[in-house]
C-alpha cells in the first residue's frame, strides 16, 4: 500500500491563464499567466467534487430506488496563517484585496508537492470564485488564521505535462 503525506503542497493563484483554460468544457492544458505562490500562508487546501443525485426510480426497478448522477460541483477549501504585512495574507485575500471576496475569477495550480508538474506530481487546477470567507480568525494567544472557500466554476483537470 502506497502513502502520501503532504509537506510541501504548492498552489499557486492568479487571475489569467495562458492555453485552454479550466473551467471550460474541453480539458485544460497551459498554466496561470502571471500567479502568486501562495504556499507559504497555507496550512491546508482540500479540493472536493460532489454531483446532484438524480432518482429515476419506476415500476420495473423491483422496488428499489434508481438513482444517476446529475449537476457536478465543488470547492476548494483553503485555510491560511494569517498576516498583515504588506504583500502577505490580508492584501492578497482580505477586503479589496486582488483576490478579495468578489465574483472576480480566480485560477488555481495546486501540486501535491513542490517538484514540476508530472504524473507523479499532477497538477489540478480550477477556475473558482471567492464568494467570501473568514476576515479574522483566532484566540487569545493563538495563530490567527483565516479560512476561505472557492466555488468551482466550471470542470476542473488535472495535468500531468
Amino acid at each position: 500500500m502506497s502513502v502520501f503525506a503532504l509537506t510541501s503542497c504548492t498552489v499557486l493563484a492568479g487571475t489569467g491563464w495562458t492555453g485552454t483554460a479550466p473551467g471550460t468544457s474541453a480539458a485544460a492544458s497551459g498554466t496561470i499567466s502571471s500567479s502568486t505562490d501562495i504556499s507559504a500562508f497555507i496550512t491546508s487546501v482540500e479540493i472536493s467534487l460532489n454531483w446532484d443525485e438524480i432518482e429515476y426510480t419506476n415500476f420495473a426497478s423491483g422496488g428499489w430506488r434508481e438513482v444517476t448522477s446529475g449537476l457536478a460541483a465543488g470547492n476548494i477549501a483553503v485555510t491560511f496563517n494569517d498576516s498583515y504585512a504588506a504583500s502577505n495574507v490580508d492584501a492578497l485575500f482580505g477586503l479589496g484585496g486582488t483576490f478579495g471576496p468578489t465574483v472576480q475569477p480566480i485560477y488555481f495550480d495546486i501540486k501535491p508537492t513542490s517538484a514540476a508538474r508530472g504524473s507523479t506530481n499532477p497538477s489540478y487546477v480550477a477556475l473558482v470564485r471567492n464568494f467570501g470567507g473568514t476576515m479574522l480568525g483566532g484566540q487569545v494567544g493563538s495563530l490567527a488564521t483565516k479560512s476561505m472557500t472557492f466555488r468551482l466554476s466550471g470542470r476542473p483537470s488535472r495535468l500531468a505535462s
